[in-house]
């Protein structure tokens, strides 16, 4: 009866280490990138506006940014 005993754990382990290596492998990696936007900063609220438009004045504060 012992003999059962020992055996089952064992099957166990077998079971969670394949369960453990299928969500290891089948995990999605990400990595970090760079979002590609290059902002200008309000010198008045520190809003943060795109640098590709023409903005004369900061929408949110009303000072310029040139």
């Amino acid at each position: 009866m012992k003999e059962n005993n020992n055996k089952k754990p064992k099957e166990e382990k077998n079971i969670l280490d394949d369960i453990l290596a299928n969500a290891f492998s089948s995990t999605k990696k990400y990595e970090e990138t760079n979002a590609g936007l290059e902002t200008k900063k309000c010198n008045g609220c520190g809003a943060a506006r795109p640098d590709d438009t023409d903005l004369q004045y900061c929408d949110f504060c009303g000072n310029q940014f040139y």
